[in-house]
Parts: structure tokens; sequence; C-alpha cells
């Protein structure tokens, strides 16, 4: 780096053992974040570059917080890239993110990130009282200081600092709020819309519900092979249809599969014919007509991923979102996607993980989101006629805690006159926002889409 007048002098990163303690944590973030992607969702409200001491790091963790901003997943080679772009001269002279090769290979466990941030946040403040503190001493020795304002002044630099260290974020005033929700209610009395959220495409679901809104987390839970997936489905294309962009993220489906299952629905076309014997002249004519009048103008787009990760499906769902392709998301399913680094033996942790990231990721996204999840099998233990509990998920106690809303679908034992009439029930067992309740519901041959019993 050319030695510019007022710059710092940008030497190597020290090796991990001459390093104080303040730069071992700030090493220990950096690392942590590069090591396991999620960790940014929890420092990125704590920490910002400017606290860091150690000017390479702080560099680095300038580029992770511009790569994390954007949506895109933060990884060695994105976070590499990104420090040429703020700072050639310096990410040169670095050589980039390999110039802390030395200090990642230290650094294998990341559970403890959140006490290495605070480590870092409290040197940060250290240092701040130090510098505030020689200034103050400077002043005071002056023959004509001013002991009341060099009073006001630590007083007002005291609390900038307290606010720098808590993310500037001292809530909303009542009246602002309320302003807000003021001038939406009236934006909807002028357009003569209802404060509704994104449709379920069950007429008595969206009357219970009212459906489901921004920044809400709901969980559609089922047996396996109850319909959570079909269901699913049934509410992309009723969202899809109200014009809500919408992206169905699946794990166990290719998009392939997804776009049968949509023929069946959105054409006279029998799934079992596309499952068993191939369709019919006259079916193949309507799903020519299908792909060519009617999916063109349904804004529903499908994402195959297995083993999808967290931060993965921020960044892909955040890139969506800005482009206007995704203003309501589905997640098949939760139980499918990739535990956290380090968190296989905990998987029940590493559950809840998934689910905080979800609810998350909705309110960042400012969407709906609606992943799907295993019921568990306890629930049989009390007989075929038992109703659901919002304890029946599997895994359920997390994922309780994260949801907004929690919908089971149940469908009757073969034995049950109900099966033979096709019919089943939707269970809201949770509404965080509103009152739970029961809607009854028949479905169709091919189990591919759902009506009230009452309106059938």
């Amino acid at each position: 780096m050319s030695e510019r007048k007022g710059q710092l002098r940008v030497v190597p990163v020290p090796s991990y053992h001459d390093m104080g303690p303040a730069e071992r944590n700030e090493l220990f973030v950096v690392a942590a974040v590069l090591l396991r992607t999620d960790v940014m969702d929890e420092v990125s409200g704590v920490l910002t570059s400017d606290m860091f001491l150690d000017p390479n790091l702080a560099l680095v963790f300038r580029a992770i917080e511009q790569v994390y901003a954007r949506g895109v997943l933060v990884d060695l080679q994105t976070v590499d890239t990104e420090m040429y772009r703020l700072d050639e001269v310096h990410a040169t002279r670095l050589q980039g993110i390999s110039g802390l090769k030395e200090g990642l290979r230290m650094i294998r466990e990341v559970s403890n990130v959140m006490v290495y941030a605070a480590e870092v946040v409290r040197f940060y403040r250290l240092r701040c009282l130090q510098v505030l503190g020689e200034s103050l001493a400077m002043k005071a020795n002056l023959m004509d200081g001013d002991p009341d304002a060099l009073m006001e002044e630590l007083e007002r630099e005291l609390m900038a600092l307290r606010l720098k260290c808590v993310n500037g974020d001292m809530g909303v005033p009542m009246e602002v709020a309320g302003r807000k929700v003021l001038d939406y209610f009236k934006e909807l009395k002028a357009s003569g819309e209802l404060p509704t959220g994104c449709p379920t495409g069950v007429k008595g679901l969206d009357e219970l519900m009212g459906g489901v809104r921004p920044c809400e987390l709901m969980f559609l839970a089922a047996r396996p092979g109850d319909g959570k997936t079909a269901m699913g489905l049934h509410m992309a294309l009723a969202c899809a249809r109200a014009g809500l962009p919408a992206l169905f993220v699946t794990m166990e489906m290719s998009d392939e599969e997804l776009v049968k299952r949509m023929f069946a629905k959105l054409g006279d076309i029998s799934p079992d014919s596309m499952r068993l014997y191939g369709p019919s002249l006259k079916e193949l004519r309507e799903m020519e007509r299908v792909t060519e009048e009617v999916m063109p103008g349904l804004p529903l787009r499908f994402l195959f991923a297995p083993s999808i990760t967290l931060e993965q499906l921020r960044a892909k769902v955040l890139m969506a979102v800005k482009r206007g392709e995704c203003k309501v998301l589905f997640v098949d399913y939760i139980h499918l996607m990739q535990l956290p680094k380090g968190m296989e033996a905990n998987p029940v942790g590493g559950l809840g993980v998934l689910a905080n990231g979800l609810k998350s990721l909705a309110m960042q996204a400012k969407i709906p989101l609606i992943s799907m999840a295993q019921m568990s099998r306890k629930i049989e233990e009390r007989g075929p006629a038992a109703v659901p509990l919002s304890s029946d998920m599997r895994d359920s106690g997390i994922l309780e805690q994260a949801a907004d809303i929690i919908l089971f679908i149940r469908k009757p034992g073969k034995k049950d006159n109900r099966a033979k009439l096709r019919e089943g029930t939707f269970f809201l067992t949770k509404m965080r926002n509103g009152g739970t309740g029961e809607v009854d519901f028949r479905y169709s041959i091919g189990f591919t889409s759902f009506e009230e019993v009452s309106s059938c």
C-alpha cells in the first residue's frame, strides 16, 4: 500500500500467538462467520467493522458486511472478491483472504461466537473510553477549562458510545408506529381492499385466518402422505392467481414433479395418466393449452434445492425479493434443510436455529413464509380421532416458539366414512394475531386440490 498521508500503515496479520486478546477475539469472529454461514445472522446486529482494532481484520469484516447486506452467500470467495473491490491496494498487500489462512486453521469450534463478539465490543468500548479520558484530561489541564462544559461533553460522548454499542436502535415512538398503521388503513380504505394477507385457496381458512401476512412464519404440518406438499402447492397457486409472485423451494421433489401436479390442478388432466400410462391425446392438447395460455400468467417459480442451508436459502430469497420474483415463500420442508455446521450431533438444537432463521428471513424480506413440517407419531397413540396440538409437530418445542401460525392437515383413517368421501380437517392450533379453529375440507382424486366442505 502506498503510504498516503493520514492513512494507517497496513502490515500483515500477525501470528495468532503474537496477537493480543482483542485481536484474537476479532479473528475468532471473522473465522466463525466464514466457517458457518448462518453466524452472520447472529453477529450482524452486534458488531460493525469500525469496532475492530486490527485494520486487516476490519477490512475482512467490512467486506463480510457488504456481501451480507446484498443478500449474497458469505463465503471465502465472495468475501475475497469484496475485499479487493473495497480497497484493492490494502487487499493486495494482505493477499486477500489468504492472509488469514494461518489464523483460520487455528479455529474449529464456532458455537461461542457471541462470546467472542461480546469481547470485541468490550475492548472497543474500553478503547473509546481511553481516548475520551485522555481528551478530557488534556482539556481539564487548561487554565481556562470549563468543568460544566467538560461534564456535558462527557455525558454526550458516553451516550453516543452506548447508542453505538446497541446498534443505535432505541425503539420506535408509539406515535410514529401509530401513524404508520393509520396510513396503512387509510390506503386500504381508499383502495376498497381488505386487510388480508396472502390467500390459502380455501375459503373457510381465509375467513378464519385472514391469510398469511408479511413477516409471519407459518408451519403447515401433517403426517407423511397426508398432503402437506399438496396443500403448499395449493396455497402457492392461490397466491399466484392473486398476482403475488411466489417462490416454492423443495428439497424432495424436482421442479418437473411439481409441475406434473400443477397440470392436474390447472387442466383436465388425470394424475394417474401422467404417473401410470401417459396422458391421452386429449390430455396432451390440454397440457399444451395450459403450458402456453395459463402458466405464463402465473408468477410462480420452483427451486429444487436438496439439503439447502439456511444461508443459501437466505441469499437466494433476498435476491428474488429484490428482483420482484418473490412476495411469498414456501419451504418444503424444514426437516430436510441442512443443519448448521457443528450442530449435526444436536439435531434438535440445529432445528431451532433453522426455525429462528426462517422467522428472521421472513422479517428481513418482509414476506409471508410458509414452511411444511412433519407431524410426530405420538398423535397416533391418542387414536384416529385425536385433535392435533401444536406440540404434535416433530421436534415441536422450538418450532412452536418461532411460529406465528401452526396449521395441521388431518386425514381420517381408512376405515372412517370420511375417508371414502375424501374429506379431512384443517386444525389451526396457533395464530399469534388471531383466534384458532377448524375447517373441514374435501380433496380431489390425486390429492392435488382442496375445497371447504360447505362450499363444495
